[in-house]
């Protein structure tokens, strides 16, 4: 990942925009951190420059209404198994036609449960919040999904419990807009994560915190 050099005005600048809402960060309580592990993954690759709250819960939700019993990656991977492909899998179970994203789907989740193989069911959440929290941005590559980039495998490692951020066009805007010019993924990552180091908050639920308040109000 390309090496930012952090400037001290700029950084200044996002602590302060930081501080007028510090007092309202917490974690938030949305059911996509408490889902089941299948349903996370896909959450991930569904959520991808899509609406989350018109478009991707829905389809969540009526996911889990048709496969109650749909928790581990094991049974995402069995239920993917049965269609004649990732694309008829996410055309029928998700109303979703698009082969692409069938294929970052089925990629993601031959990724996932690889971390876990051997685990048994019980202790793959466990399993999941270590890789999470020992990963960095710069793993994504690693991955070598196209059509995964950083604010995805960044919202995967959030999904399973890692206190980072993903670099979306919300938590863009609002870096950008604090420090007074627009900012790539990579530097609204790292400055954001200085930021919050120097106020001492919470990095995943400062992400929340500007997620919510901004992607909801503007769907609102």
């Amino acid at each position: 990942m390309k090496r930012i050099v952090i400037v001290e005005a700029e950084l200044t600048r996002l602590v302060a925009a930081l501080k007028q809402f510090a007092g309202k960060v917490c974690p938030s309580q949305d059911p996509a951190w408490s889902r089941p592990l299948a349903i996370r993954i896909v959450d991930c690759v569904l959520s991808l420059r899509r609406n989350y709250d018109r478009f991707v819960v829905p389809r969540l939700e009526a996911l889990m209404r048709a496969h109650p019993e749909l928790h581990t990656i094991a049974q995402l991977e069995v239920l993917v198994a049965g269609y004649q492909s990732p694309s008829a899998f996410v055309e029928r179970e998700l109303n979703y036609k698009h082969p692409d994203r069938a294929r970052i789907l089925a990629s993601v989740i031959r990724f996932v449960a690889g971390l876990v193989q051997g685990v048994s069911p019980a202790l793959q959440a466990e399993a999941l919040e270590r890789w999470a929290t020992s990963a960095r941005p710069e793993d994504f590559k690693d991955l070598n999904i196209k059509g995964f980039k950083l604010a995805g495998f960044q919202y995967l490692r959030m999904l399973f419990g890692a206190q980072t951020t993903k670099p979306d066009q919300h938590i863009i805007a609002f870096v950008s807009e604090s420090i007074g010019r627009q900012v790539s993924d990579v530097e609204a990552l790292v400055l954001l994560e200085a930021a919050t180091a120097r106020l001492n908050l919470p990095l995943r639920d400062v992400d929340t915190t500007i997620w919510e308040s901004r992607a909801r109000s503007a769907s609102a």
